[in-house]
């Protein structure tokens, strides 16, 4: 289970570095899509955690991976945030997302896992679109939702993926709350009780 995790390094290790795709190699697949952090103010990181069959954490994070491409969203577009493109190429097998963290500065606050596992299937020769990973700060939660047609033409920036077949695969999970989440008891409030959102 994770926790609340305090440390004098705020930043994970970026083991996702290890995976960027460069040229593509057939005996192996690509699962593509984008990490975004909303924030009203300054966005500090946001990071996921996927796992892979042999137990290897793989983060990606909102900051820009490995020949990444910058989101950034500035009014009147909504959401105000940033993020970036992350394009992995790994292993056939089963994968999981296993949780997500916000950075504050000396300390991540980190998620448990997800109420069901989180599963995806890599398979070799095949480009996969997980969708965007979207983490709200102000909310301390996040969702994986479908954002293949805008995130598509900034994927496609990546020289090994300009002419390649992207599957649309979007993951669907809302209602990923953090420990303790600071937006969760306003959303009540607001809402007469109710944890309804976008996101949620």
């Amino acid at each position: 289970m994770f926790a609340v995790l305090l440390a004098g390094c705020a930043a994970p290790r970026q083991t996702s570095t290890k995976y960027a795709l460069t040229e593509k190699d057939a005996s192996k697949g690509v699962v593509v899509g984008t990490v975004f952090e909303r924030s009203v103010f300054t966005p500090y990181g946001a990071y996921f955690y996927l796992q892979s069959p042999d137990k290897e954490r793989i983060v990606v994070a909102s900051g820009g991976n490995s020949g990444a491409y910058t989101i950034v969203n500035a009014p009147p577009k909504l959401p105000k945030g940033v993020g970036s493109t992350f394009a992995l190429q790994l292993p056939p097998g089963k994968y999981q997302v296993t949780g997500w963290a916000l950075d504050y500065g000396r300390a991540n606050k980190r998620s448990e896992p997800f109420e069901q596992p989180i599963e995806f299937e890599v398979v070799a020769g095949q480009v996969q679109y997980l969708g965007r990973f979207d983490a709200n700060r102000f909310m301390e939660l996040a969702s994986i939702g479908d954002n293949f047609a805008e995130d598509l033409p900034l994927l496609k920036k990546i020289p090994a993926l300009s002419t390649a077949e992207i599957t649309n695969r979007s993951l669907g999970v809302k209602g990923w709350w953090l420990p303790n989440p600071a937006g969760r008891e306003m959303l009540q409030r607001l809402n007469g009780g109710s944890t309804k959102c976008e996101q949620c």
